[in-house]
């Protein structure tokens, strides 16, 4: 009898296996007693048998039973094989129509006989539930960690794991990474791109989280913690203070949640690769499609056959009959953008939030998360029914995305305040060309109009349409 032995273990934080060694030697030895050939040994380290997660080794193992080479199969017990009663149904039908033999450490089970497929699904069952039952205290575990503020999993980036006195786990900032942290929300906040941040880490050698390189997303996402903040969340939403050291304030945080979740941002963005103030954004006044900054063109005089060339321009990239100086136009633009931001107030305008309202969704917030842990505390009572738990989980879920909507609203809308007092002009030529194409998405929409061939550029060839 050709059998395989298949070993599997949920976790194996340290990674050096021993759990499925001991699973291995001891269905060794249970093969030897049946006699049986061991043909091969699979193993799935570190893998849950629960979740949709592949189990490689398993599925190996069931193509060469399918396949012939493998007649047999010894695991430690069912729920090494399976968690799940749906799995453990498909393998009883199998090993039934290909004759499969199969036995555990504490004894053989005949799937080809009434009684045997019924202690099959029996202890299937009870691994079922155990697993279920273990779910449940993992998540009361990791809920009342959460309350305490303690962090979970690995410790994120910028950070480094410690322990206090008493044991409990804290996230101190990491020297060098927290500082890479800070200096990317300081220059997103001075409304440099994400691109044009991760450009630079990578031009500088700076190691990404986990790859070596950054890329825009893995920044937005580190960026968007709450935890940089000294905030704990729990799947999903913020439900107090952590024991993690805060990188920067709540107030900073709450900025660049405004900057990075801001629609606009993200509407605005035409695509990488523009050098140009006003290519992809200025649209033309006949015909409305998007302006395109061009090289000058080569111009022929019909009279004296002399050839000039002429400077580079925006034109429309549908009608082609509008065209306009581009640096002359990008000018004009500038002092009308750097003039609006150095008016007196322009810090009102552009640093606004209604306290009022962000207290209240706030407050709407918090309720929703006690009456959560309430209904959660009532289910692990048996005061309520998982039925009834998934209904009040619902319907709280509505209230805080309502809740959490109103808050986002009411929060500091402030990308465009730095630029505002002082030497405008100077912060300006600060800022890097994709950083200075958000203001004017933000501020303005430029219109340019046609003025006839030949006819020197005015600033009154372009419509200038400010934003709300």
């Amino acid at each position: 009898m050709r059998a395989a032995i298949y070993c599997r273990i949920s976790m194996d934080s340290a990674g050096e296996g021993l759990g499925v060694e001991r699973q291995r030697q001891d269905c060794i030895v249970k093969a030897a007693k049946l006699d049986w050939d061991v043909a091969g040994i699979y193993v799935d380290n570190d893998v849950s048998a629960s979740s949709k997660k592949p189990r490689p080794q398993f599925e190996r193992m069931l193509a060469d039973v399918r396949s012939g080479a493998i007649q047999a199969i010894v695991a430690y017990s069912i729920d090494r094989l399976t968690r799940k009663p749906m799995e453990l149904e498909g393998f009883i039908n199998m090993a039934n129509d290909l004759k499969l033999e199969l036995a555990t450490t504490t004894g053989e089970i005949d799937l080809s006989t009434p009684v045997g497929r019924m202690m099959a699904r029996t202890l299937g069952t009870i691994a079922g539930y155990e697993t279920e039952a273990m779910s449940t205290r993992l998540k009361r575990k990791f809920l009342q960690k959460a309350q305490a503020g303690e962090p979970h999993g690995y410790a994120p980036y910028g950070y480094a794991r410690t322990k206090d006195s008493a044991g409990i786990g804290q996230d101190k900032i990491h020297p060098e990474y927290g500082a890479v942290v800070r200096e990317a929300a300081e220059r997103i906040l001075a409304l440099e791109s994400l691109r044009s941040v991760v450009t630079d880490f990578n031009a500088r050698g700076i190691h990404g989280p986990k790859a070596p390189l950054w890329n825009s997303t893995i920044l937005r996402q580190i960026l968007l913690r709450p935890t940089n903040a000294g905030l704990r969340q729990y799947q999903g939403r913020i439900i107090g203070q952590s024991t993690t050291e805060p990188l920067y304030d709540q107030a900073t945080y709450e900025r660049l949640v405004a900057l990075l979740k801001d629609p606009a941002r993200r509407s605005n963005h035409v695509g990488p690769g523009f050098k140009y103030l006003l290519s992809g954004l200025a649209l033309c006044g006949l015909c409305g499609g998007v302006m395109r900054r061009q090289i000058g063109r080569t111009v022929v005089s019909e009279k004296t056959g002399a050839t000039k060339r002429q400077p580079p321009a925006y034109n429309c990239s549908i009608c082609y009959k509008v065209r306009r100086h581009q640096e002359a136009v990008d000018a004009s633009i500038v002092e009308l953008v750097v003039g609006r931001l150095g008016m007196p107030d322009a810090i009102d305008l552009f640093a606004t939030s209604d306290s009022g309202v962000a207290e209240k969704a706030q407050s709407a917030i918090d309720a929703v998360n006690a009456k959560d842990l309430v209904v959660s505390q009532m289910f692990m009572a048996g005061e309520i029914t998982r039925e009834q738990l998934r209904s009040m989980t619902a319907a709280s879920g509505e209230a805080r995305t309502k809740a959490q909507r109103m808050l986002d609203t009411a929060r500091p809308s402030t990308p465009l305040a730095h630029l505002t007092g002082g030497d405008v002009q100077q912060k300006w030529d600060e800022l890097d060309m994709s950083a200075q194409r958000d203001v004017v998405a933000r501020l303005l929409t430029v219109v340019i109009m046609t003025a006839g061939s030949g006819t020197r550029y005015s600033a009154e060839d372009l419509v200038v349409v400010w934003n709300d």
